[in-house]
């Protein structure tokens, strides 16, 4: 089953791939349809690019079990990891391009790795942190636990590693000539890939105020430090195994 879902998103992933490429060709014919259909693919291939596995859903959904918050902080979470995720790729995308003048995706198959690493060593460091805050507050009652501010550190550390997809879109965009256009929708995917990330975090705020998590207060401290060992968990994973092309 796991690989007929790999070959689904895989396939999913040429798809756009190709739809874009030839959207973006279509362009030079001034017709403004063609970069109209590019953002609306752009959006699309960021929810399906999303919705693959990654570390991103799993960080959110262990921060968000760990550390209860409110829905509106949820989206939040979500549109700010992607829109991070976008940026770096662009970032990496743009050196790769105006400075070392070598391939984007060679130069992100050499950096993604290490970043891969600090970031899993810095999820380490806040999943013991968010231990340490279960553990100081275990006698409080669970109405009274307010969520932490660190909702912004999980934004960096999910979206610091840079999106292949957005790289690749940027990339093709640049050597056409459409650095803009190529910019925008990388912003158009990224709200996709924050839907995503949003709708997954909604349904980890949901279960937690279900009617047995509500009636039984063990319950709420049980998903809480499930939360704690899912980033502690997840941090020493991509600390011991960075991959230079793993999925968002």
């Amino acid at each position: 089953m796991l690989s007929s879902l790999a070959i689904s998103f895989a396939e999913a992933n040429r798809y756009f791939n190709t739809e874009l490429s030839s959207h973006f060709r279509a362009i030079d014919d001034g017709n403004v349809a063609p970069m109209l259909l590019i953002f609306l693919l752009s959006f699309g291939y960021g929810v399906v690019h999303a919705i693959g596995p990654g570390h991103g859903k799993a960080l959110v959904a262990g921060y968000l079990l760990a550390n209860p918050t409110k829905r509106a902080h949820v989206f939040q979470i979500g549109f700010l990891i992607a829109i991070v995720h976008a940026l770096s790729a662009l970032v990496v995308t743009l050196a790769a391009t105006y400075l070392i003048q070598i391939s984007a995706m060679k130069f992100f198959r050499q950096v993604n790795p290490p970043l891969f690493q600090i970031s899993g060593a810095l999820i380490v460091l806040m999943g013991c942190w968010l231990l340490y805050d279960v553990w100081r507050s275990r006698k409080m009652t669970k109405e009274s636990v307010r969520p932490q501010k660190s909702r912004f550190g999980v934004v960096v550390l999910a979206g610091v590693v840079p999106c292949p997809g957005v790289i690749t879109l940027c990339f093709f965009a640049i050597t056409l000539g459409h650095i803009t256009i190529g910019m925008i929708a990388a912003v158009f995917m990224s709200l996709g890939m924050g839907l995503t990330i949003s709708l997954a975090g909604l349904l980890v705020n949901v279960m937690q105020k279900t009617k047995p998590v509500i009636a039984q207060p063990r319950w709420f401290w049980a998903l809480r430090l499930v939360g704690v060992f899912i980033v502690i968990g997840l941090g020493l994973f991509f600390l011991a195994n960075p991959v230079s092309t793993r999925a968002f």
